[in-house]
C-alpha cells in the first residue's frame, strides 16, 4: 500500500498526514485530540477531524479550508495557549487535594467549561483514596517525586513555558515544536518537561546498561506536551465503587490499562470521545468495533517504576500487554 501524501487537497478543505503522532504512545494520542481542541478553540470555522489511514497506521487532521502545516501547527499553539490561560490549579503545585478542599475548589470554577473540564480531569471527590482525599486520575503519574510536579508543568507547559524552568531557551513557545510533533518522526532532543505519558521515559534499571539516575531526565517532544496537556481535558473521572475510572481506562489483574481505538472515518474531538467510552472498544470485541468504524485497538499499561510511574508503548488488544 502506497504511503499517503503529507497533504491532501480536497474540494472540501484539506487532509494533513500527521506522521509525528505514533500509535502506539499515549503521549501522541493525548497530543491527537489536545490538536483537535487547540483547533477548535482558535479556529471552530476550520471544524478540524481526525482519522487514520493504514496500515502503518498514520494519523490525519482534516480541515473545512484550506491551509499550510505551518499556519496548523502556529494557530493550535495558539489554542493551546488560549485554553492554558485559563487554567486555574488553585494555586497548588501537585494534585493532593483533602475531599473538603476540592470541593470547594470545584464549586468556585464550575462556570467556566475550560475550568470544569480541567477539574474533572484531575480528580475525583469519590471515593476517596487511603488515609483520606481526592482520588487522582490514573493519568497523573507523578505526586512531586523528584520535584516533578504535575500541576506547575499542566500550566506552564502549554502555554509555551518549561514547569521546572530548566530549560532556559527563549523560544518554547514557537510553533516550530508543535510543528516538528507533528509533521517530523520524533527525535525527542528537547531538554524540558514532560508528564511521564511518553513510553521512553520509563528508564528503568533492567532496560538500561547505566544508571539511569545519573543520566537525567530523559529528553521529550515539547510540542506533543504542549498539545497533550490539553489533550487531558477529555478524560474526565469517573468514580466506581472503589476507584476512579474514566473514558479509555480499563483495570486487569496486573493494574491500569490505557486504551484508544484507530479509527478510518474522520471524526470531531466529540465523536472521539465517544468512542473512548464505548463499552466494545474498552473490550476490544473484534467484530462489534468493526461496525463502529474501528480497524483497531491499543492500550497501553501503567508501570511502577520505584517511587515513578510510567506507562509502556501500546500493543494491540489482542495481544497481552
Amino acid at each position: 500500500m502506497a504511503r499517503p501524501r503529507s497533504e491532501d487537497r480536497r474540494q472540501d478543505g484539506m487532509v494533513h498526514s500527521l506522521p509525528g503522532l505514533e500509535v502506539d504512545s499515549l503521549l501522541a494520542f493525548l497530543s491527537l485530540l489536545g490538536l483537535l481542541r487547540s483547533l477548535e478553540e482558535a479556529h471552530p470555522e476550520w471544524e478540524p477531524r481526525a482519522s487514520w489511514t493504514g496500515p502503518p497506521w498514520v494519523a490525519r487532521v482534516h480541515l473545512a479550508v484550506a491551509v499550510t502545516r505551518e499556519e496548523l501547527a502556529a494557530e493550535a499553539g495558539e489554542g493551546a495557549k488560549r485554553i492554558a490561560s485559563r487554567f486555574d490549579v488553585d494555586s497548588r503545585k501537585n494534585v493532593n487535594f483533602e475531599r473538603a478542599e476540592f470541593r470547594e475548589y470545584a464549586l468556585r470554577v464550575r462556570t467556566d467549561p475550560i475550568q470544569a473540564a480541567l477539574v474533572c480531569a484531575l480528580a475525583a471527590e469519590l471515593p476517596e483514596k487511603r488515609g483520606g482525599g481526592a482520588r487522582a486520575s490514573p493519568l497523573v503519574l507523578m505526586f512531586g517525586q523528584g520535584h516533578q510536579n504535575f500541576l506547575e508543568r499542566l500550566v506552564a507547559i502549554p502555554r509555551g513555558g518549561n514547569g521546572s524552568g530548566k530549560d532556559k531557551r527563549s523560544d518554547l513557545h514557537s510553533a516550530r515544536y508543535i510543528h516538528d510533533a507533528l509533521f517530523r518522526r520524533w527525535r525527542r532532543d528537547d531538554a524540558t518537561d514532560g508528564f511521564r505519558w511518553d513510553p521512553e521515559e520509563d528508564q528503568r534499571y533492567a532496560l538500561r546498561f547505566g544508571d539511569p539516575s545519573k543520566a537525567g531526565a530523559a529528553k521529550t517532544v515539547h510540542g506533543a506536551n504542549r498539545l497533550a496537556a490539553v489533550g487531558l481535558l477529555s478524560f474526565p473521572c469517573l468514580p466506581t465503587a472503589r476507584d476512579v475510572s474514566g473514558p479509555g481506562i480499563a483495570r486487569d489483574e496486573r493494574g491500569i490499562l490505557f486504551i484508544w481505538p484507530v479509527w478510518m472515518e474522520p471524526l470531531s474531538l466529540y465523536g472521539i470521545r465517544r468512542l473512548l467510552s464505548h463499552p466494545s472498544v474498552l473490550a476490544g470485541s473484534r467484530e462489534e468495533i468493526a461496525l463502529l468504524g474501528v480497524a483497531e485497538v491499543y492500550a497501553a499499561r501503567r508501570v511502577s517504576n520505584g517511587k515513578f510511574m510510567n506507562v509502556t508503548r501500546a500493543v494491540p488488544r489482542k495481544r497481552s500487554v
